[in-house]
């Protein structure tokens, strides 16, 4: 591929839009999804730009109980910038609050009535490796707890906690709250958030082709040119028609890892995540578990899935396994009366 040139301001706000866009109709597929396998506390509706939603207004995922989701997205076309304390604790560009202390204000906010809120910055910018506090994020729940919460006030990650808590105004046992309910979504490039949104797209019966997920996308934008910052699960299901998008049943999903991390883990009804429990740190080389892990265990949590999932006879399973657990999958679920376990496009074995 030929390098392309600089892009423009203009390009760069164009880009950065279509990013919240496909943001946002990420929010739409799962508000879709839930509530056609009956989750059992679906999302309502999803807010773009919404009101009464502070500095985590890009999108706002309401569901029938609290906690709501609250999603700050952040877009850029350069990689000189990671996300660090610096880039969290710095000023605005025109001298305002910095990053981590509009998201503890909205926090605060949010939580004044005993109300829980969950809440995350995604951007494509990725994590500094130096940062004594983002380094330690568990890449499975995006959150710097709980080994951001490790170490005296005299360590590099106490010393870390006193600042992030001064900046953001917080107390240190406020800062703990919020870094409880706060993820961090990093490395999010565009080809990945295409990735997960075809996967989500596909079982969640529809097309999935890189076009399709664009037509949701500019579907969302159109939305927000006509003002409407609410959209509902009605306008959603017609602009699946009018799109012409709809190919089949939406799927209830089981995400499976055990030799590489699953794009749609974060969408899963349920999840099992065994790919430290598995030996070596290659996808490739990982073929049995890593003791005291054991088969039986594997088998266990295989066999009690299930019973974990929403009612419904229409599974896919994402993820990555070899074909043994594979097997083991499709005759747990077989014994489901009528349960479709579907593997195909989205689910890699070796």
């Amino acid at each position: 591929m030929e390098p392309l040139p600089a892009p423009s301001p203009t390009s760069v706000r164009i880009t950065g839009d279509h990013y919240q866009w496909l943001s946002a109709w990420t929010g739409c597929l799962t508000l879709l999804r839930e509530n056609a396998i009956h989750t059992a506390n679906p999302a309502i509706s999803v807010g773009v730009e919404a009101d009464d939603a502070g500095n985590l207004d890009d999108v706002v995922l309401l569901r029938r109980n609290p906690p709501h989701t609250y999603t700050q997205v952040k877009y850029t076309v350069s990689s000189a910038t990671p996300v660090n304390e610096e880039y969290l604790t710095k000023p605005s560009p025109t001298g305002g609050p910095s990053i981590l202390k509009k998201i503890a204000k909205t926090w605060r906010t949010f939580t004044a009535d005993g109300i829980d809120a969950d809440l995350a910055i995604v951007t494509n910018r990725a994590p500094d490796p130096h940062d004594p506090l983002i380094a330690v994020r568990d890449a499975r729940t995006q959150l710097l707890l709980p080994k951001a919460a490790d170490g005296t006030a005299r360590s590099k990650t106490g010393q870390a906690r006193t600042r992030w808590a001064q900046n953001a105004g917080l107390s240190e046992t406020e800062l703990h709250d919020l870094l409880s309910r706060l993820r961090f979504d990093l490395s999010r490039e565009l080809a990945h958030v295409y990735e997960q949104l075809q996967l989500l797209m596909a079982v969640c019966g529809l097309r999935n082709d890189s076009h399709a997920v664009d037509e949701g996308a500019n579907w969302v934008a159109q939305q927000v040119r006509d003002g409407h910052r609410t959209l509902t699960l009605d306008m959603v299901k017609a602009a699946v028609d009018s799109l012409n998008l709809k190919t089949g049943p939406a799927y209830a999903i089981l995400s499976i890892a055990t030799l590489k991390p699953d794009p749609l883990a974060a969408e899963a009804d349920h999840t099992i995540n065994w790919i430290d429990r598995f030996e070596t740190a290659s996808e490739y080389t990982k073929r049995r578990p890593l003791a005291p892990a054991t088969w039986a265990q594997l088998q266990d949590d295989i066999e009690a899935a299930p019973a974990r999932l929403p009612g419904r006879t229409n599974i896919s399973v994402s993820g990555s396994l070899r074909l043994a657990p594979a097997f083991l999958t499709g005759t747990a679920f077989r014994m489901v009366t009528g349960a479709d376990c579907d593997f195909s496009g989205w689910c890699r074995w070796w």
